[in-house]
């Protein structure tokens, strides 16, 4: 986050989205890094096309080609609002967990705001690290929540010319999830399929866009 956020700064960016939390992870030089690379979403590579997709952010830049299959352009709409339309709710925000108004806030007040695909992002990979009853929430969560959710994440990638499905394949066979005590595998056998589709469903209520393969968090939490 700490890269994401300095990168949005020194870029002059309005809002850290999802695009920074990927060059972030190309900039911490950790495994993650290391599986970004290997593929080519280096991280001179990553600033480039989070610099292109400036100032909507990479989200947006996957809007607009979703939206201009239909014939809709959402420049407009952008010119006339600005980016900070791409960050209010598009419906009912989730209540629980208590206190979440507040954390949205206080990410509206970072210099720059924290725009709500990393909000998102970043909660999904956290509930990704319980749901596979791991110790530590790391890089890796993140890197899987931002490679299986995140249609900007999947735009920068396809910039870069990386193929996100071999990135995500180098990233379950980086990181699988725990073998654990078998009661804790039974456990994430039988639970998966409801913390799957909270995951998803959360990640694409906080964002109003379709996740890129959520089928795939199914896969990270069970094997």
């Amino acid at each position: 986050m700490a890269y994401a956020s300095r990168s949005a700064r020194e870029l002059g960016h309005p809002r850290v989205g999802s695009e920074h939390l990927l060059l972030g992870l190309a900039l911490s030089r950790g495994a993650v890094a290391g599986i970004l690379t290997w593929h080519g979403a280096t991280s001179s590579a990553i600033r480039g096309a989070t610099c292109a997709a400036a100032p909507a952010g990479a989200g947006a830049a996957a809007d607009r080609g979703i939206l201009a299959v239909l014939g809709i352009d959402l420049d407009p709409v952008l010119d006339q609002s600005g980016p900070a339309v791409l960050d209010r709710p598009v419906g009912p925000v989730p209540v629980f967990p208590l206190g979440a108004s507040r954390a949205r806030a206080r990410c509206a007040r970072m210099s720059p705001p924290l725009g709500a695909d990393a909000q998102a992002a970043w909660e999904a990979a956290l509930r990704l690290a319980l749901a596979r009853h791991e110790r530590r929430h790391g890089s890796e969560h993140l890197a899987l929540a931002l490679v299986t959710l995140d249609p900007g994440a999947s735009w920068v990638l396809t910039e870069t010319g990386a193929d996100r499905t071999a990135v995500l394949a180098s990233l379950i066979a980086a990181f699988p999830r725990p073998a654990g005590h078998p009661l804790l595998r039974t456990a994430r056998r039988l639970g998966h399929r409801s913390r799957h589709r909270d995951i998803v469903r959360r990640y694409q209520r906080l964002t109003g866009r379709i996740a890129t393969d959520g089928a795939a968090v199914a896969q990270l939490i069970a094997g």
